[in-house]
């Protein structure tokens, strides 16, 4: 009865009179596209991609003075190779040419941040018109694993800035009764807060659970540890870090359900997930449009890893064209059997600064880590490449006393490390309490330290 007074009436009345937005307009758009043919998503996609760039070639003074600058052509018929012609832009880019990126169109813009777990900040804006198209694509991603508007919802949150901002208060109290999610605000835990979190879960009772990749997992583990009974979700959804197999099968075994993977970042919202078919990520061509490349700036070719690069095709307050989002994927050119025509992202292989360079130029991709998964003595770890020779590993361990159970587990680590790493390296291991997670509430299990040496510097002969 409550659910369909929420879905029905009370989710309805507050978007569309209190909040006067077009989520759910834009949700039945986006609910309608999926069945469209892949050929006829990519139309539309072309047709807004043009219209963004021929905005911002009039309107942002940066864009104007780029097109200007290299003398870029672009038509509807040719944006698709026109669009290749636009330099990436970087965070660095974004932070020495701020005032430049942005036109105000109305009064529904605000700030927002990113980066705090890679570097400094980078502040941007975006619009209601972009809010509105990212919220329809977060339900048609829900409702892929299962959860319609208004059926409970729990969230894991790692972010203190979204669980203190947004769920404090008479408004956030009120907020979640209309919507049917509950936040627990995930940072920092104790073993008290995962026996309470446990507790909250099988009293909610929730259709889905969403939750940080580390959070969920870290809480996977606990319930196993201690022993628990735990509610079983119509699904898990999981975002903010690469899901490994060996976490999704734990996390599968101890909830009972699916889980699905969802990828996005804070400067352009949710870009992929998985349906139901689970043969990779789902992007929607309306709202973005993806490219991969490799270090050069050159298109990658589907099947291979490179470097992801977004274009938001909703945000005009402060249009992100072809920006170098920080993370690595590869693009698969094949359709999905669940018939939907949206194209796929094969997978998300993590942070560009989380894969590590070996002497001869080699990529290593930071996969690597799933070494550590799951080992008797280890609760928590971070590797660090600090140099070509040099790997340093902290770990947190479950007891301090029993080195004895973990001193063999290295000793295979240390191998593995040398194996895949096709050289001698040293690698050395912290004992540390704690590993504290960035503002945004991410763990920084692997990154490196090593630049993209050139030639000169790297070994290329073998």
């Amino acid at each position: 009865m409550v659910v369909k007074l929420r879905r029905n009436v009370l989710i309805p009345l507050y978007w569309k009179y209190i909040n006067r937005s077009k989520v759910l307009t834009y949700y039945q758009k986006l609910k309608e596209l999926q069945w469209n043919s892949l050929e006829g998503n990519r139309e539309i996609q072309r047709k807004k991609l043009y219209e963004l760039i021929k905005y911002t070639s009039q309107n942002i003074p940066y864009y104007r003075k780029i097109i200007k600058k290299y003398d870029i052509q672009f038509s509807e018929d040719t944006i698709f190779d026109d669009i290749k012609k636009i330099p990436l832009l970087t965070k660095d880019v974004i932070r020495n040419h701020f005032d430049k990126l942005y036109k105000f169109i109305d009064n529904t813009y605000y700030r927002n941040t990113s980066g705090g777990s890679t570097g400094a900040p980078v502040v941007f804006y975006q619009d209601k018109e972009y809010l509105d198209w990212a919220n329809a694509a977060k339900c048609l991603f829900n409702e892929w694993a299962g959860r319609k508007l208004g059926d409970p919802m729990l969230k894991l949150w790692g972010s203190l800035p979204d669980t203190l901002g947004s769920h404090q208060g008479i408004k956030g109290y009120l907020r979640q009764q209309v919507s049917g999610i509950t936040t627990l605000n995930t940072y920092r835990v104790t073993k008290e807060d995962m026996y309470r979190h446990v507790k909250e879960i099988n009293k909610i009772k929730p259709h889905l659970i969403l939750a940080y990749t580390n959070n969920i997992e870290e809480l996977t583990r606990f319930i196993l540890e201690h022993y628990l009974s735990v509610y079983s979700p119509s699904a898990v959804m999981t975002t903010a870090g690469v899901l490994y197999p060996e976490v999704k099968a734990k996390i599968e075994e101890v909830f009972h359900t699916t889980v699905f993977n969802r990828y996005g970042s804070r400067e352009v919202s949710d870009m992929a997930c998985n349906c139901e078919k689970d043969e990779g990520l789902h992007l929607i061509p309306a709202v973005h449009y993806l490219e991969i490349v490799d270090d050069e700036g050159r298109q990658v070719k589907p099947g291979k890893p490179g470097n992801i690069i977004v274009t938001s095709l909703t945000n005009y307050t402060m249009p992100l064209i072809r920006y170098q989002i920080g993370d690595r994927g590869v693009l698969s050119n094949k359709a999905c059997s669940c018939g939907r025509g949206f194209p796929l992202l094969e997978k998300v292989e993590g942070r560009i600064n989380s894969s590590f360079r070996n002497k001869f130029g080699d990529i290593i991709s930071e996969g690597f880590i799933r070494l550590f998964y799951y080992r008797e003595n280890i609760k928590q770890f971070q590797v660090i490449q600090e140099s070509l020779e040099k790997i340093t590993v902290n770990l947190v361990l479950k007891d301090k006393k029993q080195l004895k159970v973990i001193d063999k587990d290295l000793r295979e680590i240390t191998a593995s490390i040398e194996k895949i790493m096709k050289s001698d390296v040293i690698v050395e291991y912290n004992l540390v309490d704690i590993i504290n997670p960035s503002p945004s509430g991410k763990y920084s299990y692997v990154f490196s330290r090593v630049k993209n040496y050139s030639n000169s510097t790297i070994i290329n002969k073998r």
